[in-house]
């Protein structure tokens, strides 16, 4: 429990005491009880929930109108299709320690992460800022406690929000927007300093939706490969550090993410990819990478609805996936997603270990 004075940071998960230029008590309430199964605690001054409501940090099941699009998958862009050899996808892994170690990630201390040779005090310094100089302090006092207020305001609305029929594939992407998209930009307000030039009336990093003028190729009208949402390190061209890509689950089921892990979409053993294979798992893969290319990002996450996965390009032809994960009623979602937005700006920032830190090499196979 924090006492006046101490300098404490806000996470998703707990608060840290003495870390440089964290939350100080005069710049926000501090901590009275634990909220259930709240990842943090809540600040003093807002009310429990109407009817003692238990709050929980996970994705809203999304239920099907009665009318909806149909089944028609996404065709693979003449762009992507025609991709040179050189910058195809060769090789697909799994890594099933990917996904719990960015929950690990997400956390303050980082502890559990793999920690290289002659890298002293990883992961600690990441998350203490040390290492970085200038380009990556920790946020103001003031910034985080604006964001708790607003995070904690979400939470509770989230809690109380009733589900919404999908239609379409733009109504999965506008609750992926609510129920991810929005948290994870707060989240991230908690750890980095803004980006943005004065006078700052926006805040980077963010996600937002993707544009023609952050492509590898801007101005080319042929440009295909545009990802649905697009995690923008700072304003401007070529600061892209994730993708996250949206389906449907009556579009793509299931399977289809499934079946990434098998020999539908890559060969058992070696995992040479399918490149030109016309079945889902395949499809939706060289989507994706297509995606990693042309925006010149390492990290994504893609889901339907009812399944999500986490990747990151682990080499120039090679894409290494988590195991898949339940969209909605899995607490560890937000974590994970959080843990990835941290490794790739930190990645951007230099610290190119933490892809291997996180998908240790040791740990990334093919064999399904």
């Amino acid at each position: 429990m924090g006492q006046p004075g101490q300098r404490l940071l806000y996470m998703p998960d707990l608060i840290v005491v003495g870390l440089p230029h964290a939350l100080q008590w005069q710049d926000a309430p501090l901590i009275q009880q634990q909220w259930h199964q709240f990842p943090f605690p809540a600040p003093l001054g807002f009310p429990a929930p109407l009817g003692g409501a238990q709050l929980r940090l996970v994705c809203k099941r999304l239920e099907p109108a009665l009318i909806r699009t149909g089944h028609s998958v996404t065709k693979t862009a003449a762009q992507v299709g025609n991709m040179p050899v050189t910058d195809q996808l060769r090789y697909v892994r799994r890594c099933r320690s990917l996904w719990p170690n960015l929950v690990v990630y997400s956390l303050p201390n980082g502890v559990g992460v793999a920690k290289p040779a002659n890298v002293p005090g990883f992961p600690l310094t990441i998350h203490t800022g040390q290492g970085f100089g200038n380009s990556a302090p920790f946020p103001s006092g003031r910034q985080q406690a604006q964001v708790l207020d607003s995070l904690f305001a979400w939470f509770v609305a989230h809690n109380r929000r009733k589900p919404v029929a999908m239609t379409s594939e733009p109504s999965v992407q506008d609750e992926v927007h609510v129920q991810i998209i929005e948290p994870l930009n707060m989240l991230l307000a908690t750890r980095y300093a803004n980006t943005a030039g004065p006078p700052q009336t926006q805040f980077y990093p963010q996600w937002g939706r993707s544009c023609p003028k952050a492509h590898r190729n801007p101005g080319d009208q042929t440009n295909a490969g545009f990802p649905d949402f697009l995690l923008y390190r700072s304003p401007g061209q070529r600061q892209n550090v994730a993708i996250m890509e949206v389906k449907t689950w009556w579009a793509y089921p299931d399977d289809a993410f499934t079946g990434i892990f098998s020999t539908v979409a890559a060969h058992r053993g070696s995992g040479v990819f399918n490149w030109t294979g016309t079945e889902p798992p395949p499809r939706l893969l060289r989507q994706v990478w297509g995606e990693l290319h042309f925006f010149q990002a390492n990290w994504g996450a893609c889901t339907n609805g009812r399944k999500i996965v986490i990747f990151v390009r682990t080499g120039r032809n090679e894409l290494t996936l988590s195991e898949i994960h339940d969209f909605d009623g899995d607490a560890s979602v937000h974590r994970a997603l959080i843990g990835m937005c941290f490794a790739a700006i930190d990645e951007a920032m230099g610290l190119h270990f933490v892809p291997g830190s996180v998908c240790p090499t040791q740990d990334r196979e093919s064999l399904w």
